[in-house]
């Protein structure tokens, strides 16, 4: 550390001269009260660079640049410490006269008192009495709690029962003669049923109800002479409606016309199509047959082939069981689906197609995926093209399809000669 203090010699003095400006500089400002300022942490950070230089913590080149960094960073500090020190005499020297000369002016010159504000002053000055069927509100300004205390008070007397709402605000700028106006419109609000009396500035608003009409009459004879300073914005108030005499009309006497009494409704019931004949071995077949039609309702039936599984043929054969509508299929029980299944010869198409499920679709008036496609035209077996010839068109025919799909009798032996 001898070594390297007696080689940098210079170097350590100029950063002592430095030190010792900045010090001077900085110490002539206010000083501050609070934390341990430049100069606290300065001497912290000293002592732990001795502590680590004591130690020899840092072994090697990195060690000897320490010890040559801690050699500045000391002349620095003593530099500084030495400016703080006769910069603190310099602001000592400075302060007191001009704290003489403060306190000398600060008796010959006393402060003023200060001086209490009042309210605001309000532009436009607004001020408003609301009354309704059990209160009357009071919004708007007054210029004292003096002011405000009368305001009420005469609300209260002329108002009476009336429950009397305080919300005024204290404001200065009011029109002169403000509590007189006041007065003048608690008169005219306590001959009406209902009102609104205001003022902006000096024009006055009035609006409301009277309920008599000598009320009506006092009022709108009453803003006709406002306090004096004062001028009518406007005047809105509702009449009493004026009764009605009805007229005196004598009596006309009208002998009653001999009514006739007219002959009791006949009520004319459609005639309901015939049941279907029955079939012969058709208690042969597992299940339970449906109720048919002997015609369909209306003379026109439903279009069954909008149901998946019944094409022209398989339509033509249930027309043949009296089969013409929805609603007869959809109300089929299982019983009842069995038995034209097994009569048509192919039991469990009904159930797989879902045939009672699409026909109670179709007999509320909806449409099916199916039916749709049917609809457009797009499901070949569904069209009426008369491809099926003479031939099936007499084979869907009631008594041919019951021939075709009936059960198979059992055959008779003639005997032979």
């Amino acid at each position: 550390m001898w070594y390297l203090t007696t080689t940098l010699i210079w170097w350590l003095l100029a950063a002592l001269v430095l030190g010792a400006i900045v010090g001077w500089y900085t110490c002539r400002q206010e000083p501050r009260k609070e934390g341990l300022g430049w100069l606290g942490i300065g001497l912290v950070a000293f002592v732990i660079g001795l502590f680590v230089c004591a130690l020899r913590l840092l072994p090697g080149k990195l060690g000897l640049w320490f010890d040559t960094a801690m050699l500045f960073f000391t002349a620095y500090i003593i530099g500084c410490c030495i400016g703080c020190l006769f910069g603190r005499k310099a602001v000592a020297e400075t302060v007191k006269p001009v704290a003489a000369v403060a306190a000398a002016a600060a008796v010959v010159a006393p402060r003023p008192a200060p001086v209490p504000a009042g309210p605001a002053a309000v532009r436009p000055y607004q001020w408003q009495a609301a009354k309704d069927a059990s209160s009357v509100s009071l919004t708007g300004y007054v210029p004292s709690e003096e002011a405000r205390a009368r305001v009420v008070a005469s609300a209260k007397t002329t108002l009476a029962p009336a429950a009397i709402v305080d919300k005024l605000q204290l404001g200065s700028g009011a029109p002169a003669a403000l509590e007189g106006m006041a007065s003048m419109a608690f008169g005219h609000l306590a001959k009406l049923d209902k009102g609104i009396a205001s003022l902006i500035d000096t024009k006055y608003t009035l609006t409301g109800v009277a309920g008599t009409q000598p009320n009506y009459d006092s009022v709108m004879g009453g803003v006709k002479a406002l306090t004096s300073g004062y001028s009518l914005a406007k005047v809105d108030i509702v009449a009493p409606p004026v009764p009605r005499v009805a007229p005196v009309v004598a009596p006309v006497v009208v002998k009653p016309p001999v009514v006739k009494a007219a002959p009791a409704p006949v009520s004319v019931k459609a005639p309901e199509p015939k049941a279907a004949p029955k079939i012969a071995g058709e208690d042969k077949v597992p299940g339970k047959r449906p109720a048919g039609l002997a015609a369909p309702r209306g003379g026109k039936s439903d279009d069954l082939k909008r149901i998946r599984g019944i094409g022209q043929q398989n339509e033509g054969r249930l027309h043949g069981l009296g089969i013409w509508h929805f609603d007869q299929i959809s109300s089929w029980s299982a019983q009842e689906s069995l038995w034209v299944g097994s009569y048509l010869a192919f039991p469990g198409r009904i159930e797989r197609e879902e045939w009672i499920k699409q026909a109670k679709q179709l007999a509320a008036g909806k449409d099916t995926e199916f039916s749709k496609r049917v609809d457009k035209g797009q499901v070949a077996t569904s069209k009426d093209d008369g491809s099926l010839g003479k031939k099936n068109v007499e084979a869907v025919k009631p008594m041919r399809v019951v021939k075709a799909v009936a059960p198979a009798a059992a055959k008779t032996t003639k005997p032979k000669k």
